[in-house]
């Protein structure tokens, strides 16, 4: 009887230790399941992978968390070019290319807003579509410079992998 205990208690050892013992690390998982789906995935590991939210969450708080880095690199974004349009700017090229960027990041702004509102409701495909379009949005401002300005640019790009992150995560989950 000892060796049917002994046996036994080994055998559920082994299934413990290979079922619990192999749990995944939930914060790579995502990231390396969401990541190289982006635009620009060196970025969105750099960002994300020391997130502590992103460590502890899923892949709901994962947009929850993306959404908001989104929105608040727009707000940054929007406010940089209103900025820059309030300097002299001699070349009416750059300031009629500066006044579009601004149209274009306010429906990145609220493309954005509307994700967060439909998150609440859990409405991913139409978060994912509304945050392709934010993404597009802010490709479409930066396409009409001859020298985009190194903030707006840098700015740019972050808004553009995290909306389009959204989009991937959004789609994910529908």
């Amino acid at each position: 009887m000892a060796k049917f205990w002994s046996s036994s208690l080994f055998f559920l050892s082994f299934v413990l230790v290979t079922l619990f013992g192999n749990l995944p690390n939930v914060k790579t998982d995502i990231l390396d399941d969401v990541c190289p789906k982006t635009i620009n995935p060196p970025l969105c590991f750099q960002v994300l992978q020391n997130d502590p939210y992103v460590y502890k969450g899923d892949i709901h708080s994962l947009l929850s968390i993306v959404l908001s880095i989104a929105q608040d690199n727009t707000t940054s974004t929007y406010n940089l070019v209103q900025s820059i349009l309030q300097q002299p700017i001699k070349d009416p090229n750059m300031k009629d290319q500066l006044i579009d960027c601004l149209k274009n990041y306010k429906y990145v702004s609220d493309n954005l807003e509307s994700c967060n509102d439909l998150f609440r409701i859990a409405n991913y495909r139409k978060i994912s579509f509304l945050a392709s379009a934010a993404m597009y949005e802010s490709l479409a401002c930066i396409q009409g410079f001859k020298d985009v300005p190194p903030q707006l640019k840098q700015l740019n790009k972050v808004v553009q992998e995290f909306s389009d992150l959204s989009a991937i995560i959004a789609y994910d989950l529908d």
